[in-house]
């Protein structure tokens, strides 16, 4: 006795899916990214000095 999927993914339902799991990342990176940068100043994104991070540093 064989028993059939009651439902089988077609490829359109999984590129919705793909897509709307994107936009939603997406949108919560670019939500994050804002509130980070409303913070109040002891918690601001600072720029980390060049003597402590050497591959961010100038050109020599």
């Amino acid at each position: 006795m064989t028993q059939y999927p009651v439902w089988k993914p077609t490829l359109l339902w999984h590129a919705k899916c793909l897509g709307i799991c994107l936009a939603v990342c997406t949108a919560v990176y670019f939500a994050m990214v804002y509130m980070t940068e409303q913070l109040p100043v002891p918690y601001q994104k600072r720029q980390p000095s060049p003597e402590v991070t050497p591959w961010l540093g100038s050109d020599r």
